[in-house]
């Protein structure tokens, strides 16, 4: 070759202290072994680096010492890497592999000696101003999280106070009170887990309601925050677990015109006080008569397109229609006020249940729930 052993070598200094690799690098001999048999010269180099860096009594010296091998200027393996093409084609072979190969063992011996230093300086309580700084890590707090204390912050000043309630619930509790029929869809197997015959994974925090009722008695005004579960298909707008908060106000009087003002309240809290508010009839067991309360698109500003480079193009986040569903509602059916022994004479109620995924994903524009369980910082960390 024409690169000696002792040209491969000119930053070391015969001074410097030594200690056996194969201390340091498990694997160290073996894989010496396998680099003089490629390239005796440079094993000789390497051998020689490796004892010298395996010595460095502390981080500053294992820095100099590396750098003598590998800096990127003066290192003298480096040196050896960018005078590769002047050699014949077959020595550059050998000689290119032979490097890299000593490259990869001299970094990792590195690495040991570094954390082998942070060690030794972190149990001694000491800093050494010579390492690069560590940004610490900040933890925060979950998207849902979040959404979650903004959303008990919002109605705790409407006047609710929490109710929590188990996950594992009694079908009569998570049905039958609430004037299920004893053949809907929702009590079958496919749509349920079912724990045992009685016992299920609740499929949403209304069975709170019957709870909090048979233990006080009106007025009340509760919400239930809480996980729910579901054998739903998951994709992006599905899971088989997420959370829902349920709201529920009982006594005398209390109408319809009490619970648009209660959601009309909280909708502009959370999107806005701009945003627009419509309600929809639907049907739901347990409300008579219920509403699906829509919030117009953020995104579209509720027009339904969005201007894109100068062109107009249907909204992806409202489908075009200029409306986000948000929660159902309603006012609570007698029979389940029967369940629980109010007389639905004398009083009457209002309920609510939103997901809180839900809100999460319409508020920030998140078009993916799987997101929020998958705990990527890179997408956690937007928030």
């Amino acid at each position: 070759m024409n690169v000696s052993a002792a040209t491969l070598v000119r930053g070391l200094e015969h001074g410097w202290e030594r200690t056996d690799p194969a201390t340091r690098v498990a694997e160290w001999t073996a894989r010496l072994a396998e680099l003089g048999a490629i390239d005796a010269e440079v094993a000789q180099a390497v051998d020689a680096y490796g004892g010298a860096i395996a010595g460095s009594p502390d981080a500053a010296t294992l820095v100099l010492r590396f750098s003598a091998a590998l800096g990127r200027e003066r290192g003298d393996l480096t040196r050896a890497l960018s005078e590769l093409p002047q050699l014949p084609i077959e020595q550059r072979r050998i000689r290119g592999r032979a490097l890299n190969l000593a490259k990869r063992l001299l970094e990792d011996l590195h690495e040991a000696m570094r954390v082998l230093h942070e060690r030794a300086a972190d149990s001694r309580g000491a800093i050494d101003v010579t390492l690069p700084g560590r940004r610490p890590w900040v933890g925060r707090r979950h998207l849902l999280l979040q959404i979650y204390d903004e959303l008990l912050e919002l109605f705790h000043g409407l006047g609710y106070s929490v109710y929590t309630s188990p996950e594992v619930e009694r079908e009569e509790y998570n049905f039958t009170r609430l004037n299920f029929p004893p053949d809907h869809p929702a009590r079958d197997a496919h749509d349920t887990y079912f724990v045992t015959e009685s016992l299920l994974m609740r499929t949403h925090t209304s069975p709170g309601w019957v709870r909090a009722m048979e233990e006080m008695k009106p007025p009340l005004r509760l919400v239930f925050p809480g996980r729910v579960y579901r054998a739903e298909q998951i994709d992006a707008s599905h899971m088989d677990q997420f959370h829902q908060i349920d709201g529920l106000f009982v006594g005398k009087n209390v109408s319809m015109a009490d619970l648009k003002s209660t959601l009309n309240t909280f909708a502009r809290a959370l999107f806005g006080a701009k945003v627009r508010t419509r309600f929809i009839p639907i049907y739901f067991p347990f409300v008579e008569p219920g509403a699906q309360m829509d919030v117009s698109c953020a995104i579209c500003d509720g027009e339904g397109r969005v201007s894109d480079g100068g062109t107009s193009r249907r909204c992806s986040v409202c489908k075009g229609s200029g409306w986000l569903e948000v929660l159902g509602s309603g006012m609570v059916h007698p029979n389940v006020f029967r369940a629980v022994g109010y007389d639905p004479e004398d009083y009457t109620g209002f309920a609510f249940g939103m997901g809180i995924e839900r809100i999460a994903m319409l508020r920030h524009g998140v078009g993916e729930i799987r997101m929020f369980l998958e705990n990527d910082l890179r997408f956690l960390n937007q928030f």
